[in-house]
């Protein structure tokens, strides 16, 4: 017996487990409007968890960014890498993975997702100062944010729907896996105070484009200085 301990023991000193193969991080880069420099001054990326349909969603941190402030005052840019794994762990995560269809759009009108059974998990941005130094933005710390989102689909869809104000008309096409989605408001100029919104994933090639961090606005009618991106 003690002989084939001793085998057991070299064969599993011969065979370790492997490791987990590496999963390289998603960097993201984000503009803002010039904001001064202070030593709670965060960026953060975040997503919510919920326990069961209708519950109270809670915010949970995915990770901080960088924001170059050696030698500064003031701060317009700043990155975010988001982990691999952490990313592939989430999207396993039936609390952040929910039903998109009377999820995302809860309150909204005719309402088409196609197909209606795919499941999403939002990542937000937002930049703010942590004054209460839990990592995550409270309202009265939030200084900006955007629309846009690194989402994951658990399969490719498209949705359109309208707002029960019947002013916002949203189209959205999202691919499978995780991708930005960039956020678009249009405003044709013969629908006067009618608004198009698109929710669109871009090619992976686009995703290093800035992602622009504003005030807060409402997302069915906002847009940028001069019209679309915000």
């Amino acid at each position: 017996m003690a002989g084939t301990g001793v085998a057991l023991l070299t064969l599993l000193t011969a065979c370790p487990r492997p490791y987990p193969p590496y999963v390289p991080p998603v960097t993201l880069n984000f503009q803002f409007p010039a904001t001064p420099v202070t030593p709670d001054l965060r960026l953060a990326a975040f997503y919510f968890e919920q326990d069961s349909p209708g519950a109270e969603a809670k915010a949970k941190l995915l990770g901080t960014g960088y924001l170059s402030t050696y030698n500064t005052t003031t701060l317009s840019t700043g990155t975010i890498s988001m982990d691999g794994s952490a990313l592939n762990a989430l999207k396993a995560n039936a609390k952040c993975v929910l039903p998109f269809k009377g999820g995302e759009t809860t309150g909204m009108q005719n309402v088409v997702v196609t197909p209606d059974t795919v499941k999403t998990c939002n990542v937000y941005f937002s930049l703010f100062r942590d004054t209460n130094g839990n990592s995550l933005p409270e309202t009265t710390e939030e200084l900006h944010r955007t629309h846009d989102l690194y989402s994951y689909a658990s399969s490719a869809f498209t949705y359109s729907f309208t707002s029960p104000d019947s002013r916002s008309a949203e189209t959205g096409s999202r691919v499978a896996g995780w991708s930005v989605v960039r956020h678009e408001v249009l405003q044709p100029s013969d629908t006067p105070n009618r608004f198009v919104v698109t929710m669109n994933s871009v090619p992976t090639a686009d995703e290093a484009i800035a992602i622009r961090l504003h005030p807060d606005s409402d997302r069915l009618t906002s847009m940028g200085a001069n019209g679309g991106l915000k």
